[in-house]
């Protein structure tokens, strides 16, 4: 190693050397929790024990830790304020129960979503969430990261069909919370507590889902809309009619005014039919595709979203009534600057994702009067929260990314305090220092 290597290069080929005489070579590797950091010692235990291990290691050696799958939402929080090793539970995989007659599965954290999605269907079920990108997604991951799918409109977050969870906790125990079954499901849903928390509380290990019927047969509609009024008018008249929408989503391109707005149904073949009638009398204009080229061409969309590309981008939520004045405001401030913008709308759950491309030099300093210029000016109304993904450390340094801390921080503070006392997870990613 050069004479010139940094303090904390130094340090991490130390704790790099420690951990491949613990867990052996083939376990660690190097990796960073976001561009421009450190690199950091990766360990990815072979199972469970190895990985209570690690835990136990790390808080007898007062070493802070960060969970991740594949690490491919490291960038929706900030680096923590200290990290000395990541633990990925990518190797912690498998599906440990699956009861088709009782609509279940479960699997280890590590298992990636395309996995499970394929062993639902050929259980004749279908697994929600439907996440882009799913061969790169594992299901801790998922979890951690509180990510919903395109199919959050017709099935909501995915926390809502999660039966149980396996957790291993600051001190190396494992805890158990909800069930595998159904009928088996008592006590407090701490599994929903864990659903988002990034890994500042556990780390995931296994968890169970709700399954849902596989459909008959799918649909997939596209509609042209001349602007945001057009769009949300058009969308309005879906969101009316008596259809069970699966996903409801809307793109526009940089320098474009117009926006496609694409409908997905799915179901028995019998209502799909009555739906499909409603929907093209509500948009005459439409054009519709069904069965295999409908799947193939709702999964083509959505692993062509955002996350495919290492770019930032703003995630803004909000309430219904809120979304005229949000994408009003998001055109007019986005207008003037000099950002190539790709857009991504979900009406139906009131999120509007745009990316930001073309990344000049000074545009972290960009982003970052961005943001504060978008929560400054959607203040005023209800609910409006702006996120800020895959920035630059630099804009970081000026934006949190999940915008003013919420209300409730001190009770999350000592939540923290109480399942992780020796900060053995890595804090410092969220709002107020969580």
């Amino acid at each position: 190693m050069s004479a010139r290597a940094a303090p904390e290069d130094r340090i991490g080929e130390r704790l790099g050397g420690r951990l491949e005489e613990r867990f052996g070579a083939r376990a660690v590797s190097s990796a960073r929790v976001r561009a421009g950091e450190p690199e950091l010692p990766l360990v990815e235990p072979a199972d469970l024990e190895e990985l209570a291990e690690l835990v136990r290691f790390a808080g007898h050696e007062g070493l802070a830790l960060v969970p991740i799958g594949l690490a491919s939402k490291l960038g929706w929080c900030r680096a923590p304020a200290r990290a000395d090793l990541l633990v990925s539970t990518r190797r912690l995989s498998g599906i440990v129960a699956h009861v088709p007659e009782d609509g279940t599965l479960s699997a280890r954290a590590g298992t990636c979503l395309s996995d499970l999605r394929e062993a639902a269907r050929a259980g004749g079920h279908f697994l929600t969430p439907d996440v882009a990108r799913p061969a790169a997604a594992t299901l801790g991951g998922v979890l951690a990261a509180g990510e919903s799918g395109w199919d959050r409109l017709r099935f909501g977050p995915a926390r809502h069909h999660v039966l149980g969870m396996r957790v291993l906790l600051a001190d190396g125990s494992l805890a158990k919370s909800g069930g595998q079954l159904v009928k088996n499901v008592t006590g407090y849903d701490l599994h929903r507590l864990y659903c988002g928390s990034h890994g500042s509380l556990c780390v995931i290990v296994e968890a169970s889902l709700r399954l849902f019927p596989e459909p008959e047969s799918e649909l997939w509609s596209e509609v042209a809309a001349r602007d945001s009024v057009h769009l949300l008018e058009r969308a309005r008249a879906a969101l009316a009619l008596p259809a069970r929408i699966v996903t409801l989503c809307a793109e526009r391109v940089h320098g474009e005014v117009g926006w496609k707005l694409c409908s997905r149904l799915f179901g028995k073949r019998g209502p799909l039919l009555a739906e499909r009638a409603s929907l093209e009398q509500a948009w005459p204009d439409t054009s519709t595709i069904e069965g295999a080229d409908a799947r193939r061409t709702a999964e083509e969309r959505r692993d062509a979203s955002l996350e495919r590309e290492a770019l930032p981008w703003l995630h803004v939520t909000c309430m219904p009534s809120g979304l005229p004045a949000v994408l009003s405001e998001l055109e007019s401030a986005l207008a003037r600057t000099r950002f190539e913008t790709r857009w991504l709308a979900h009406p139906g759950v009131a999120t509007v994702d745009v990316q930001l491309g073309a990344v000049e030099d000074g545009a972290e300093a960009a982003i970052a009067g961005l943001v504060r210029e978008l929560r400054r000016n959607l203040a005023r109304i209800p609910s409006v929260r702006v996120a800020l993904r895959n920035a630059p450390s630099a804009a970081l340094a000026e934006s949190e990314p999940f915008g003013e801390a919420p209300r409730g921080l001190e009770l999350m503070r000592a939540l923290q305090d109480k399942l992780d006392p020796g900060g053995v997870f890595a804090a410092g990613r969220f709002q107020g220092g969580l």
